[in-house]
């Protein structure tokens, strides 16, 4: 059963920038990660990316009141990864979706704030089993069983404080509304499923996860083995997230991390 991979109501303010010598994934084991490498790398590495978006949406009759102020729900698994634990969603070093963005100078459209995570990564499922065990969910040798099932597809996890453009989106909507392109062939490679994450009542969506084949239908990688960068872009409902992934960092010590 697909559990959550990390989504909670703790905002993310990280700004350090650390040397790529310094980067826990590939200067130490993952059972050697503590509070503060689990955080970076589900904050502030090539597998997580924050973004700002115009919310224009915030004006919109026909979705839900904006009550993005509130905390999400704190014991509701995502979707987002077949680790099969529980999210520490209250530990900060769960790194949970990122709070409301203000409004910037001389702007006046409100702003939204996406997490956008590369889950199916072997960095970020280790840093989730890591967390999990850090929060004493589990144990070292649950968290091996769990990393020995290893994704056999590409899947971003997308969360935030105001997910209103996907409330009333179904899995098919979804599907349509995301792509992965490739920035070197252009090729887009459309998801094959959606899973949506809500509360504890089923009423609201927590996180969002996009799931994409790691081949095509030639037989050949998805995305080749000297793409360099690939953009995940989602629109739906007015809200339109684009963010870039630079494959070449995204990289531990096992070689290209997907």
């Amino acid at each position: 059963m697909r559990k959550a991979i990390l989504i909670g109501s703790v905002a993310i303010i990280l700004a350090a920038v650390v040397l790529a010598g310094n980067d826990p994934w590939k200067a130490k084991p993952y059972q050697q990660w503590d509070e503060k490498d689990v955080r970076k790398i589900l904050g502030d590495s090539p597998w997580s990316k924050i973004v700002q978006i115009e919310a224009t949406w915030k004006g919109m009759k026909d979705l839900p009141a904006d009550d993005s102020s509130q905390p999400p729900a704190t014991n509701t698994a995502s979707p987002a990864s077949k680790m099969g634990t529980q999210s520490p969603t209250t530990n900060p070093a769960a790194g949970g979706p990122p709070a409301a963005g203000p409004l910037e100078p001389g702007n006046s459209t409100p702003q939204a704030t996406f997490a956008l995570r590369w889950v199916s990564s072997r960095t970020l499922q280790r840093a989730a089993v890591r967390s999990a065990e850090l929060a004493g969910q589990m144990t070292p040798a649950d968290a091996e069983k769990q990393l020995a099932n290893v994704p056999d597809v590409y899947e971003i996890a997308v969360s935030g404080p105001d997910m209103r453009p996907f409330q009333s989106a179904d899995e098919d909507t979804l599907k349509l509304s995301a792509a992965l392109i490739d920035k070197k062939s252009k090729e887009k490679i459309s998801p094959t499923k959606v899973q949506i994450s809500r509360t504890a009542d089923g009423k609201k969506v927590q996180a969002v996860a996009f799931i994409f084949p790691k081949k095509a239908g030639n037989g050949e990688p998805a995305i080749p083995e000297d793409e360099k960068s690939v953009d995940f872009v989602c629109n739906i409902n007015s809200a339109k997230i684009h963010v870039g992934f630079d494959i070449s960092k995204m990289q531990d010590n096992q070689g290209r991390d997907l």
